[in-house]
Order: C-alpha cells, then structure tokens, then sequence
C-alpha cells in the first residue's frame, strides 16, 4: 500500500502532449522518419489499378520534415479518380494538415488549372479490386484542397463534396500556405482552415448520411485538368499519363488524427446550423486545441486546489476546470513511463480524479491534461 508520502506527489500539466487515451494519433505523422510512408496506402494499389499516377513522393528525402508529392495529370471530378495516399478511420475524427502547394519551380503558385493538395475524406470501394470490377457513379467524399483551382498562376481553395459521382465544388481565394482542418462528427462533416498568419474559419459544413462509419482519410493532390476532362473517366484512372502540362510540388508539414471530444451541453445540437453552433464555438473546439504539436514542450498552468490521500482508497485530486472541457489524469513514478488513469469533463469550475491504491512504489507523478 502507498504511503502518506504520496500526498507531495509533482503535479503537470501537459497541454501540447499527445493523449494516451486517444486511440487516432498513432495514425498521425510529423514526417520525420522516410520509414513512415510505407504505413499509408494508396488507392491505385488497394482498388488494383495498376497504374500509379504520382510523378514522385517522398518523406523527408526532398524536404526535410515533410512530405513532398509531385502529381502526374490527373484529377478527382465525378468518375475520375485521383490519387490518395490514406489511412482507415472509424468513427468521428479530426484530420488536420499544414500544406504548402508550388509549381514545379518552386516559386509560385501552380500554373496549370486545378492543380491542388489537400485532405480528403473518402467512402472505401471495396468492391473494387481490378479495373474490371469498377462501376460509375460509386465516388463519395469530401475534400478542401489549397493550390491553383480555374485561375492559374493564383492561390485558391477547392472544396468538394461528391455524391455518387456528382461532384459539387467552389473555389475561394487562398494563400501560399495553409492549415487544413476535416472534422467528423456522425454524419456532420465541418472543413477548416488557417491561412498563413491567419486565424481558424470555419469554411463550409456539410450533412453526408451516406458515408459509412470507415472511411479513407488522407492527403490528395492532383493536377493540370486541362487533358483529364477530355479523356474517359474508366481510361484515365487506369492510366500513368505522361506529358502535358502537370504543375504542382505539393509540401506537407504534418498529417496528425485525433477523436474530437464534444461536451454534453452540445451533443444533440446540429452542427450544420451556424445558429445553433456559431463558428466561434467550432473554433474553440477544435482548430488549434485538435492540433498540437507533439514535440512542443509541456505548459504548467493549472492550479491545483486539493489532495487527499485515504488508505486503501487513494489520492483524490482536485484542481481548476473550464467548463465543457475534457480532462485526463496519467501516472508515473519514474517521470518516463506515463500510465492513464480516467478522464472526464468539467460540468463546473473544479474538477475531482482518484488515483487507487493499487501498487507499491516509493513516488507516484501525476499529470493533468486537456484531452
């Protein structure tokens, strides 16, 4: 049994830590490591297409820390299909990236038409396992992409949402650079964007019943639709086209995951109506709290309000809360290892965790965090 001593156990607060509760950041990469690419997948190879219609991808080889793709012509447009480098993800999420879109040259932005990068959210084709078993009309998904849309030579945004491969799109100004943000929540999915300097908006949010609790989250790119519209949806997804005028150099910070975290006050509320959830509270939600680095060193600012030890029970902590935002509680007694012990939200402006007694140790560390 712990000892009265464990009533001066250290206490952090680790704001920009990944969370030993969230099942998603495994999926995510800082792409440091060229190892990690081979841990994501590519549609032309799990659909069996044969024909790999990306010029060149590397991580952290071109450019180092990142992820740089560099398109071949092609495009995704009602049944053509483009290129996704993915991950499956089941249930609600927040996928954010930080990208940087180029020409060819590298200074400036892309000069052919619709030649961008972004994330993608994609209904699986399972069915699909060689050209002959695809179908049209099957496409569903959801993308906000940053590069050159109908005016090249000029930085804009593309979102699309594609319904059984009828594809509805709008092009928005955009910037050299951009953090982009797709939340899941059931069926509501809610697109974001920070550009360069900027702050978070919320930039469109859609109601997708159709797409199944599985889907493909990654990153797209594609380019120079000039030739693409002029071939067959069928042919040009089972072609590696060469020539013509691709012109994008696609440079991606970061790809990280994580399980968005709703408070109960606004569980049942409809996250499409701007009314009932205003884009300040989206923002507050996620946006930057959904995006922490997890090399940032950790920030120590909670106040810790009262311990209690009782034996053969534990040690029961309370500290200052916000409302409506989840917390968690680890432990350690070594300041390495790092266990999870609960989580739970903060209905008020303190909030209680017990650790149990449960092992013999001469020092237990707790930490609290926003989950």
């Amino acid at each position: 049994m712990r000892k009265p001593t464990l009533l001066l156990a250290v206490f952090l607060i680790c704001l920009a830590t990944l969370s030993l509760a969230d099942d998603l950041s495994p999926l995510s990469d800082e792409f440091e490591n060229a190892a990690s690419l081979s841990n994501w997948s590519r549609v032309f190879r799990t659909e069996g297409w044969g024909a790999d219609q990306m010029q060149s991808i590397d991580v952290s080889e071109s450019r180092s820390g990142y992820l740089t793709m560099i398109p071949k012509t092609s495009s995704w447009y009602r049944d053509w299909r483009g290129i996704l480098m993915y991950k499956q993800v089941s249930g609600d999420f927040v996928a954010t990236i930080d990208v940087e879109p180029r020409n060819r040259a590298l200074d400036g932005a892309p000069g052919s038409s619709y030649s961008l990068a972004g994330i993608m959210a994609r209904t699986p084709r399972s069915s699909i396992s060689q050209p002959s078993d695809w179908t049209a009309s099957g496409e569903n998904y959801i993308f906000l992409s940053l590069g050159t849309g109908n005016n090249p030579g000029h930085y804009q945004f593309e979102v699309k949402s594609t319904v059984n491969s009828s594809s509805s799109l709008e092009i928005d100004d955009g910037a050299p650079r951009a953090i982009i943000q797709v939340v899941r929540l059931g069926e509501v999915f809610l697109v974001l964007r920070k550009l360069e300097d900027g702050d978070w908006e919320v930039h469109r949010r859609y109601r997708r019943s159709d797409m199944p609790n599985t889907l493909q989250v990654g990153v797209t790119v594609y380019t120079d639709w000039g030739p693409v519209e002029l071939m067959d949806p069928f042919e040009h997804n089972q072609t590696s086209i060469d020539g013509y005028n691709p012109d994008l150099n696609a440079a991606i910070d970061y790809f990280r995951f994580k399980r968005p975290r709703v408070p109960s006050a606004l569980a049942d509320l409809d996250f499409t109506d701007p009314l009932g959830v205003p884009d300040s509270q989206i923002i507050g939600l996620f946006g930057d709290r959904a995006n922490r680095d997890p090399s940032a060193l950790a920030v120590v600012d909670v106040e810790i309000t009262g311990k209690d030890y009782t034996p053969g029970l534990g040690l029961a902590v309370e500290f200052e809360s916000v409302p409506g935002v989840f917390y968690r509680i680890e432990k350690s007694e070594d300041l390495k290892a790092w266990t999870f012990v609960e989580d739970a939200e903060a209905v008020a402006g303190r909030l209680s965790f017990l650790v149990p007694d449960e092992d013999e140790s001469s020092a237990l560390f707790l930490r609290v965090a926003e989950d």
